[in-house]
């Protein structure tokens, strides 16, 4: 499988803006973070081969999530694109057979919440493509390493009603208002994400409230209340509301565009 992605990083001392583009292989992805000339994959080949693959099993995927989030938290510091690219790879894997649903679904949970705003939050596979991650990653595994001390992801699924409300925080600057998959059930959380996704002082935050099918929901997740919605399954209800007035000059007088862009952000391309 080949995939590209863009990397673009706001200099925190300069402000300038750097784009990157990578092309990856997932065929040859190991020997590509062997190799010495990427010198941004310190010891990555190492924590794959020992801390992760003798763990990528039915039998020992319970181990394999501890170890993956490890090294994630690891990685994050390092050079957060290997948490992405590793994911690409482990989803060439289960494409290619050579790993199950369970230990797919344990590579999504992680993956699907890393970096400061996910794995997929300016991801441009189709919607089409994300379906497939959720749908192909064993659903009990998926909610049941989405959970937290506090709470069960797979008896909160189960306790769902048949029809519930979720909310999102989204901008005038982004184009899938409603038919993102990134909800909450916290009314609360889209009040940030909001200011999240203004791009510049032009942009609008605004405020979604949808009313979706039980059958909607792909996954969720403990962190942020998240509930990922199936686009596809349409919604019964949204409503919509924006900044508007003094409430919208007030958040444009005190929005830091720099201070809001200055985290690593991660375009995915697959062909």
């Amino acid at each position: 499988m080949n995939f590209t992605y863009r990397t673009t990083l706001i200099d925190r001392q300069t402000g300038r803006v750097r784009n990157t583009t990578t092309a990856i292989d997932t065929d040859t992805w190991l020997e590509r973070i062997a190799d010495p000339a990427h010198h941004l994959y310190g010891n990555a080949l190492e924590m794959v081969q020992k801390n992760l693959a003798p763990y990528a099993s039915d039998e020992e995927v319970d181990n394999f999530s501890a170890m993956y989030f490890r090294t994630y938290e690891g990685w994050r510091e390092f050079n957060v694109v290997l948490v992405f690219e590793y994911a690409m790879y482990m989803w060439a894997e289960y494409k290619a057979g050579r790993i199950s649903s369970k230990v797919w679904a344990a590579v999504l949970s992680v993956a699907w919440q890393a970096g400061a705003r996910g794995m997929m939050a300016c991801v441009v596979l189709s919607a089409a493509q994300m379906r497939e991650m959720f749908q192909a990653a064993d659903r009990h595994t998926l909610l049941d390493h989405s959970s937290s001390e506090d709470e069960d992801m797979n008896a909160l699924y189960e306790s769902l009603p048949d029809t519930f409300t979720v909310y999102r925080g989204v901008s005038t600057g982004i184009d899938h208002f409603e038919d993102g998959f990134s909800w909450t059930r916290d009314v609360n959380e889209p009040l940030r994400f909001a200011r999240l996704n203004c791009r510049s002082k032009k942009e609008i935050p605004g405020f979604l409230t949808a009313t979706i099918r039980k059958e909607a929901v792909l996954g969720l997740f403990a962190f942020e209340g998240e509930v990922v919605v199936d686009p596809a399954v349409p919604k019964l209800d949204v409503r919509r509301e924006f900044l508007r007035g003094n409430a919208l000059r007030k958040f444009h007088k005190q929005f830091d565009v720099q201070a809001n862009t200055q985290d690593l952000l991660q375009n995915w391309a697959l062909r």
